[in-house]
């Protein structure tokens, strides 16, 4: 097995690699981006027009820039998480509100209709 190198495409490329013993016709589609592929394929005369090596530098800011993206990508999921639970707690404590004074109504009715049945109590 032959080592490993990254490459760096613009665009995605078929590369034809001659024939195999069978005499079937080799060939390797890469996709654009950062690919990992055999150094034999790496300095293949098409595939050197068309990519750069990566560095091991270039490699570690890609990795960095993947978990920065996912983490960008879980904070956006969160905020919008965070922005419905606080329209549903606005919602809830508006109810609580309504609530709260449709109890303090029944309690002022109860008391007046204490006070209309407690004249009894009162004469004495």
């Amino acid at each position: 097995m032959s080592k490993l190198v990254q490459i760096l495409l613009t665009k995605q490329l078929t590369v034809n690699l001659g024939r195999d013993d069978q005499g079937e016709v080799k060939t390797v589609v890469l996709e654009a981006g950062i690919q990992e592929v055999e150094q034999e394929i790496a300095e293949h005369w098409f595939v050197k027009a068309h990519s750069q090596e990566i560095t091991t530098s270039d490699a570690s800011s890609h990795a960095l820039q993947v978990e920065l993206d996912t983490a960008n990508a879980a904070i956006k999921s969160l905020t919008a998480q965070s922005t419905a639970a606080d329209a549903k707690i606005a919602e809830l404590e508006k109810a609580g509100k309504a609530k709260d004074k449709e109890i303090a109504d029944l309690k002022v009715q109860l008391t007046k209709a204490q006070q209309s049945t407690a004249p009894d109590a009162k004469v004495k």
